[in-house]
């Protein structure tokens, strides 16, 4: 089997492993997010059961159809990529890496919209499971389309994010290498995966939040436009430009814990995967 074949294989394992893991750790405080950005039409229950209930409405849907792919996905296509541009210099991955992120993250988020759009109408309460989810939104759009709403939205937001996320990770993972005298080829330790993991989530979650927050609003039918621009001047004008950073600190957390255990588990995973190709 030819080399990058391998590698892509065994990368993709290991995002496949890390997003199921890291996604269902932190599910409900993702929910949370969601509900924080927005305004739930459903749920506002004293109860602590049907709270929790709430948040983790569509978790296997979401992960079975939204996370395991869309890591698996992901790194299939970008860990070639980063082993051609191995032998760069660290000036040209600067660049390089990024760029070669936003290709592997367009295909990666058109799979995961679907997923995406199911989990936010269940956590805010448009409907109150997942036939009835399915159900509505082709009622709603007349066929599938209604499942790839904000479609647009999620790529301004997640190509920046990824190139942002994978730019600050790699250059993290480099510093941390030269600082322990590693060689480019040798992995570094978990812990130092996750604390560049980390570092890298929380700048991301910052730096993407008010894309995310319009993403909500569209995905949710909270707003009858599906222009960015729009949704965005709405929100200032009701709430201010902190209404474009409501959940922000729960964002935060979400991305930067979920790096935190994404990115060890990642590289320990596809370690582990590449001896069996080879």
């Amino acid at each position: 089997m030819n080399p990058l074949i391998e590698i892509a294989l065994a990368e993709a394992a290991g995002g496949a492993a890390a997003g199921l893991v890291a996604d269902s750790v932190l599910y409900g405080v993702d929910s949370a997010k969601i509900r924080a950005q927005s305004k739930p039409l459903a749920g506002r229950s004293t109860s602590v059961v049907s709270s929790l209930r709430i948040l983790f409405r569509g978790f296997v849907p979401s992960i079975l159809l939204g996370s395991i792919p869309v890591f698996g996905t992901f790194f299939f296509l970008y860990a070639p990529a980063r082993e051609m541009l191995s032998s760069s210099s660290q000036h040209y991955q600067i660049v390089l890496l990024p760029m070669a992120s936003i290709c592997a993250a367009v295909p990666a988020t058109i799979i995961g919209i679907p997923s995406d759009v199911i989990k936010k109408r269940l956590v805010l309460g448009v409907d109150k499971n997942f036939s009835a989810t399915i159900r509505h939104i082709k009622a709603e759009s007349g066929g599938w389309r209604g499942f790839f709403a904000g479609w647009h939205v999620n790529l301004i937001r997640d190509l920046p994010f990824a190139a942002v996320k994978i730019g600050l990770y790699e250059t993290l993972v480099s510093y941390y290498k030269s600082c322990y005298g590693l060689s480019k080829g040798d992995p570094i330790s978990s812990q130092g995966a996750a604390f560049c993991g980390i570092v890298s989530g929380i700048g991301c979650a910052i730096l993407t939040a008010p894309l995310d927050i319009v993403n909500t609003k569209i995905k949710s039918r909270q707003t009858l436009s599906t222009s960015i621009i729009n949704v965005g001047r709405d929100i200032v004008l009701k709430e201010g430009v902190s209404g474009l950073f409501r959940g922000v600190a729960m964002r935060s957390i979400v991305l930067g814990l979920g790096s935190f255990i994404f990115w060890p588990i990642q590289q320990s995973v596809s370690q582990y995967c590449r001896p069996m190709h080879n």
